[in-house]
């Protein structure tokens, strides 16, 4: 199963985008998104969690592929991805593949406990294409080339992944939703009429945490 965490703040098209690629290609048989409710390596989202929740589930419905687990918001304290792995693989009693953006994944070593991340699942390292992004040496015993060798082992494993670029980020669209110029083509259905409807991202407003 696949885990992709985020602040999703807010969810746009292009992680519905990623999902989709990773489902399609990957023998993975499900998608949880986990937003994260106290992310303790980036700044505080501008949108409340309950927020961000509720445009998750807006962007998701109506597909049985992707499912939200609210593990982050039903716990204490920061938003720590081991130990929310280490509560899903109870929770669900199956391997999980922990999907990260390369960005993301460079900046791994400065995570709480992060070696033990890969004793808890495999991780997916979305990659862009012609981008040089170079992975480093303590992963490379880790990686394989072929999607079913994930199948072989229920943790442990790294895999790259390239995607098509697309011109959504979550920056952007945040600086664009200030601005009142965001492209309704960036936005899964639901979404823009939720922003719109509380006052999302407006220059003259904050969203702190409900």
């Amino acid at each position: 199963m696949g885990v992709f965490g985020g602040t999703f703040d807010p969810v746009h098209r292009g992680h519905i985008a990623v999902a989709d690629a990773l489902m399609r290609a990957l023998p993975l048989s499900r998608i949880v998104f986990v937003p994260a409710a106290r992310p303790p390596h980036r700044p505080v989202p501008l949108a409340a969690a309950c927020h961000r929740l509720a445009m998750l589930r807006l962007a998701l419905a109506g597909d049985p592929r992707f499912g939200i687990d609210e593990t982050e918001y039903e716990r204490e304290g920061p938003s720590y991805m081991v130990d929310t792995l280490a509560i899903l693989r109870a929770r669900y009693d199956r391997p999980l593949a922990l999907i990260l953006g390369a960005d993301a994944f460079a900046g791994l070593p400065s995570w709480h406990r992060w070696r033990r991340i890969l004793g808890l699942a495999h991780v997916i390292i979305v990659s862009r294409p012609g981008v040089d992004e170079t992975l480093p040496e303590w992963v490379r015993p880790h990686l394989v080339s072929d999607p079913d060798e994930l199948l072989n082992t229920d943790h442990g494993r790294a895999l790259r992944f390239t995607v098509s670029a697309r011109p959504e980020s979550a920056t952007a669209l945040r600086k664009a939703l200030a601005e009142a110029a965001a492209p309704e083509a960036w936005l899964p259905p639901g979404v823009s009429a939720y922003i719109e409807a509380h006052g999302l991202y407006r220059r003259s407003s904050r969203h702190d945490e409900a």
